[in-house]
This record gives structure tokens, sequence and C-alpha cells, in this order.
């Protein structure tokens, strides 16, 4: 491509695109939510994008537990509602990044944050399909800018 104008246009389409992204990222992390259940059905937790608890229900079943059985069943279940938010935000904006390094790194960041507040928590296996190879001149990805 040595047509300055359309090199112009199609990286001000890429820049547009890149916006759109970002904003369907940021919508996603705004908007997720996760609600759990304990076991016995006691505490019922909901919390929102960053694992901010917004409500927490405690059933009549609460007052046949201990203080101390009840005290640690609301805290596994806020823990069981943040990991479901983490991943739940992971799979929205998949289909925005795909599964290149931008995918890969918030993957490791989820699973850190998972390893944090639920130690026991299994990693989830990433998926195993592959972006097509790009032809695109300007497409760096998995490459160096530098010929």
């Amino acid at each position: 491509m040595t047509d300055p104008h359309q090199y112009v246009e199609r990286f001000e389409q890429q820049l547009q695109e890149a916006q759109r992204k970002a904003d369907a990222i940021q919508g996603a992390f705004r908007e997720s939510r996760a609600e759990a259940r304990s076991p016995d059905g006691a505490v019922v937790v909901s919390v929102a994008s960053g694992g901010r608890i917004e409500s927490l229900q405690l059933t009549p079943k609460a007052m046949d537990l201990g203080h101390t059985t009840l005290g640690r069943t609301i805290l596994d279940t806020i823990r069981r509602a943040q990991v479901d938010a983490a991943r739940k935000i992971e799979e929205s904006v998949r289909p925005l990044l795909g599964d290149g390094e931008s995918m890969r790194y918030l993957r490791e960041q989820v699973e850190q944050g998972i390893a944090v507040i639920d130690p026991g928590a299994p990693p989830v296996e990433p998926p195993t399909a592959k972006r097509p190879a790009s032809r695109d001149d300007d497409d760096f990805e998995g490459g160096t800018f530098l010929r």
C-alpha cells in the first residue's frame, strides 16, 4: 500500500475498531455480575465486577448454623461468587480479544486473582483454538515490527 490517503484511512478504521473493542471490554467489566448460593442454601451472595459484594442474604437455614460455621459459609460463598465473576469477565471478552497474547495475559491475571481469592480452585485450561495467521503487513502480532 503506497497511497498515503489509503494508509491514513485504513489506520483510522483500525483506531475506530480498537476503540470499539476497548469500549466493549470496559462494558463487560462494568456489567459483570455473579451470584453464588451456599450448598445448604443458607447464604446467597451477589458480587459485581472486581468482586465487590452487592448483596448478602441469609435464609432461615442460616439460623441453624453455629456462628463459626456461618462465618465460614459466608466467606466460602463470597469466594465462589468472586471466582464466578472473574471467569465471566474472561469469557465475555474472549470474542473481542481472540486467543492472542492479550487474552493469555488476561487469563493469567484472572487465574492469579482466583488463586488469591480461592487457593483451592482448579485453574481453567485455556482453549486450544488459534487465530488464523494474518497476511497483513502491518500486523506484528507474534513477531517483530523490525524488518
